[in-house]
């Protein structure tokens, strides 16, 4: 699939398709990304879902991304890419995970 911007009626409005690691670098390539939130799954916590933010993401590669957190906000922590659910920029959704149904029976 190709990366691209989905122009819309006002140019001030951006929708961007791809994967998450092309989203998140053409976010990058525009200096955008420490507007964004990204949405991760996170399968250990309560909540199942942890939010990071463009301005504390120091690394991008297409095995995760690498961060600044932790109880210091100095430590370097490691998300994978495919724990991505959505990309968000002031509560409206940019980029959201495609989810695949599980076939019940073969055919």
């Amino acid at each position: 699939m190709e990366i691209g911007i989905k122009r819309t009626a006002y140019k001030t409005k951006k929708e961007y398709f791809g994967m998450a690691y092309d989203v998140l670098n053409r976010l990058k390539a525009d200096g955008m990304l420490r507007h964004y939130s990204i949405v991760v799954s996170d399968k250990n916590a309560l909540r199942k879902h942890k939010t990071l933010f463009g301005r504390d993401i120091t690394r991008i590669t297409r095995s995760g991304i690498e961060f600044r957190g932790g109880e210091t906000g100095h430590e370097k922590l490691a998300v994978p890419m495919e724990s991505v659910e959505e990309i968000e920029l002031k509560g409206r959704t940019v980029y959201r995970k495609k989810k695949r149904i599980k076939r019940i029976y073969p055919r």
